[in-house]
């Protein structure tokens, strides 16, 4: 059976991350993690699918352009780096409409993927992501924290396990591990911040089922810059900016080796949506039965 493994990046740099709707000084950039990210893709010859937030697909034009030419699949991330849930629908229209013609004009040609700032967007902005492009990347099981949203994937067919589709439109489950009652994120903030023991544990489970696996990360968690200090910063808000940053690129690497001790082929989204997925079609690991309409998601 075969096993696909996508490498993604959300392309903002730390202002968007952590401090999205607070006014700092933005004169410093840590978007050196993302040359990072493709010096370790390049070393190892995969390609990742990096989705961006529009406001900086220009200033990163000639970037995105080498990217692009070198066969990383670039999507759209919004124009500002705010949830979706926290806009009305014509906003977040005007953001997403926005943010694609910017980043289609640097690079020249349609773009099919987006995924939401923060994971952060319900069943109802869902539905105008579909208006406008190919595929998502944006649904996450059930999680305990308020900032992620709600999707119900009414109507959609699993295609495979954790692969949803609905007439042409795709979605891609982000990857989690459950532990208890929770679902842990196998990406973003938690690969840095838990216990490397931990997350080594919890990805190796997560991998010896073979489902499809979706990482995600920010330049901000492989930058070597010092993160610039935010007048009124919460010791939280500080402690989750910081904490296992020196570490990371290990841990990136770790991952990567981890994945393809399992077998998994490294592949973009857009190649995962174009593959013949019979193959993965005979396990049913993420809760449903193969080929049935999913009525709720989220229970």
């Amino acid at each position: 059976m075969k096993k696909y493994a996508v490498i993604s990046m959300d392309v903002e740099d730390w202002y968007h991350t952590y401090f999205p709707e607070k006014q700092v000084d933005r004169s410093q950039s840590l978007l050196d993690g993302l040359d990072v990210a493709l010096d370790i893709l390049k070393e190892k010859d995969i390609k990742g699918s990096f989705f961006v937030v529009g406001e900086i697909a220009e200033k990163l034009s000639e970037k995105l352009r080498t990217m692009d030419n070198n066969g990383h699949e670039i999507g759209c991330h919004n124009w500002e780096h705010l949830r979706p849930v926290t806009m009305p629908v014509d906003k977040f229209k005007e953001q997403l409409v926005k943010s694609k013609k910017t980043i289609e004009e640097v690079l020249g040609h349609n773009i099919e993927g987006y995924r939401a700032p923060s994971l952060g967007i319900d069943t109802e902005r869902h539905k105008v992501v579909q208006e406008l492009f190919g595929y998502d990347s944006s649904y996450v099981k059930p999680q305990k924290s308020h900032k992620y949203g709600t999707i119900k994937l009414d109507g959609f067919t699993e295609l495979a396990p954790c692969i949803y589709k609905k007439g042409n439109f795709t979605e891609f489950e982000v990857s989690t591990q459950r532990i208890g009652n929770i679902n842990l994120l196998l990406g973003g903030g938690y690969i840095r911040m838990l216990p490397w023991p931990f997350i080594k544990w919890m990805t190796r489970q997560y991998l010896a089922s073979g489902r499809p696996y979706v990482i995600y990360m920010h330049p901000i968690d492989l930058s070597s810059k010092a993160i610039p200090r935010v007048e009124g910063e919460s010791l939280d808000r500080y402690l989750r900016t910081h904490i296992g940053r020196k570490s990371m690129v290990k841990r990136f690497k770790a991952v990567i080796s981890m994945l393809e001790e399992q077998g998994y082929e490294f592949v973009t989204f857009e190649e995962l949506r174009n593959k013949e997925l019979t193959d993965l079609e005979e396990q049913s690991v993420c809760g449903s039965q193969r080929h049935i309409v999913l009525k709720d998601l989220t229970t």
